[in-house]
Formats: C-alpha cells, structure tokens, sequence
C-alpha cells in the first residue's frame, strides 16, 4: 500500500513539473510542434488502455464509440496525446463512482472531432469561460480535495490550436460535461 502511495506521488509530481515545463515552453514561443503521420485509431487505442485501470478503480463507465476507420492525421503524435490523455483524465477525476465517461470520434468535413464526455460533478457557467487559463481552479467546493495544477486544459489549448484546431465545452452543474477537440484533415490525411 505505501509503495502504491509512493508510485501515485510520484507520477503527479512528474506530471507537475512537465506540465509547468510545457508552460515555460508555451510563453517562451518554443512550444513548437514535430509533426508526423498519426494513426488515430492507435492512438485513441493507447489511450484506453492507460485509462481502463483508472476508470476501473472507481467503477466507471469508459466506452469508446468510434467509427470502422480513422484518418491518419498530420501531428506532434506526443503533444496530441497529451492533449487527449488531459481530457479523458479530468473526465474520470471529476467523475464520481459508478459514472460514464464516453470517448467519441466523427469525421467530416475536412475535420474530425473528438467528445469526452461524462456524468461528472460539471462545471458552472460562470466558469466556463476561465477553464482553459493557466492556474485556474474552479471555487465549487467538490473540486477542492481534488488534485491538480490548473494547467492541463491550458496546455491542451494550445497543442489544439497550433495544430490548427479547436477546443470547447458544454457542460451541466451535477449532470457532467462534454470538450470537444478538434483536428483539421487534409485530402492527403482522408
């Protein structure tokens, strides 16, 4: 059990620090991106496999609901799953026991769009527009004992937005929200 504590703290310091890093990174302009050809479908697949536990452990739902095919991408294959594994990770954090949490993929018109979304704690309206700056912490008192640095939705900001896309959410106080990302495709990545 202490070895468990042990491991856990470690990860969210090591998260800690890589997050203020890429915050450096972010004001500094050198947040730049090394793009490649990203399969999606292996990468959503990664990305419930590091999650399955976690949901696991407070008996939640995770469903992935995507189509037969997913589009290869032109990406930074590691700072687009970071952008994914922020969102899916604050899904599950703010989701009580016994919640879903439902990863969705639809491709169109010259984009494909990806929905988390949850049966969380949800988020007021009057912080809905404050989610995605550096440090913020929502004052609802259900997030004070959870951890975290405020940094993870604005990081997956701006990943969203230098490669071109975008990033929103609609959410419900005590019903649960739903962020949507999106990645511009180009003929070549159809």
């Amino acid at each position: 059990r202490c070895l468990n504590v042990i491991n856990d703290e470690s990860r969210r310091l090591e998260r800690t620090v890589s997050e203020v890093l890429s915050v450096s990174e972010i004001e500094a302009g050198s947040f730049d991106l090394r793009r490649d050809d990203v399969r999606l479908d292996d990468l959503l697949e990664q990305l419930r496999v590091d999650h399955e536990a976690k949901a696991g452990q407070k008996d939640i739902s995770l469903r992935f609901d995507l189509p037969p095919k997913l589009p290869t991408v032109s990406a930074d294959r590691d700072k687009i799953s970071l952008a994914m594994h922020n969102l899916l990770g604050n899904a599950l954090k703010y989701t009580p026991e016994h919640g879903q949490v439902t990863v969705t993929a639809t491709v169109g018109s010259g984009q494909v769009a990806f929905d988390f979304t949850d049966t969380g704690i949800g988020i007021r309206r009057e912080d809905l527009s404050r989610v995605f700056d550096k440090f913020y912490r929502a004052t609802d008192n259900r997030v004070a004992n959870i951890t975290g640095s405020g940094l993870g939705l604005a990081i997956t900001r701006e990943i969203v937005n230098l490669h071109g896309g975008t990033i929103s959410v609609e959410s419900e106080l005590d019903k649960g929200s739903t962020f949507t990302l999106t990645l511009p495709i180009t003929e070549k990545d159809a």
